[in-house]
């Protein structure tokens, strides 16, 4: 919805069209950015954001004053449906969403659907054809903004093991692109660079890329050690003991055992979504321990 609402600050300023995009970006790409046809990168958004005089900071505030974010409001269903384990729902909500009109709606409903192929996919109207679609469509554009660096860590998820090459492409994309917020947005930046090495570790795991699962963890530990946030320690502390379960099974077991029940006990928002992914690789773990270690 950015393009509509930079539309409505750029009238209520008094601005042209020329005023905003020269120097930016084209009469055409502007005007079909304002028609909500494209999204544009994060750094020609700041460039359009001085030309109308206001901060990002403004801009937010503006925006959540202004409009009812039916986008805000699936974000939160999808967040609780797959945290809760309601994957028919999710599904549901992909079938629903996935032609809307509005670009923000349409990538949510990709995100459910996503979500939905790396978790549970037993259940009778699954369908596991939009995913060459998607990853193609998310390889082929040229620019990135961070709905699709969102969707492209889930892609990163669902892989397989025939496809080491593209998904060692991917991952290297994501670091790249991530690079640009870095400097924008510290918290957005530690945010998502933590999601992607949550996401790569895990599918490395279900290849049995031991090895590299590792590595991705050792980067992972420095890459976070300026940040400051709980719920990323916590999530480093999760992802830590999950490789290690390949490791050494009969020791982790016990170790993961325990860190889900105090996650339980202080009730947080992500102690669900940890015990999902744990007995989705719990048994893994074993019979990869048992046969190599």
């Amino acid at each position: 919805m950015y393009g509509k609402i930079i539309k409505k600050i750029r009238k209520e300023k008094g601005f042209t069209q020329k005023e905003i995009y020269t120097g930016v970006v084209s009469k055409t790409f502007y005007s079909d950015f304002e028609a909500e046809k494209y999204s544009v990168e994060l750094v020609k958004f700041q460039e359009l954001l001085t030309n109308l005089g206001i901060s990002y900071e403004e801009f937010e505030y503006y925006r959540k004053e202004n409009q009812v974010d039916e986008a805000a409001v699936l974000e939160k269903q999808i967040d609780e449906l797959y945290k809760t384990g309601k994957f028919e729902a999710l599904y549901d909500l992909y079938e629903k969403y996935y032609r809307h009109e509005n670009t923000a709606l349409r990538y949510l409903a990709i995100q459910a659907y996503l979500l939905v192929l790396i978790t549970n996919t037993n259940f009778y109207k699954f369908s596991r054809a939009p995913f060459s679609e998607i990853l193609a469509e998310l390889e082929n554009a040229k620019m990135w903004t961070l709905k699709e660096l969102k969707l492209s860590k889930l892609v990163l998820l669902s892989l397989s093991e025939q496809d080491k090459e593209r998904a060692e492409s991917l991952y290297q994309r994501i670091v790249a692109e991530l690079k640009k917020y870095q400097a924008f947005d510290s918290k957005i930046y530690y945010e998502e660079i933590g999601d992607l090495h949550f996401n790569r570790i895990q599918s490395l795991l279900v290849i049995n890329d031991i090895e590299s699962a590792e590595a991705t963890l050792s980067r992972y530990r420095e890459l976070l050690q300026g940040a400051d946030q709980v719920y990323l320690s916590l999530q480093l502390l999760f992802i830590d003991y999950l490789v290690r379960l390949y490791l050494d099974f009969t020791a982790y077991q016990e170790k993961m055992q325990d860190f889900l029940a105090q996650m339980k006990a202080i009730q947080t928002s992500e102690t669900h979504f940890y015990q999902i992914i744990y007995q989705i690789h719990q048994e893994k773990a074993k019979n990869y321990w048992q046969r190599y270690r």
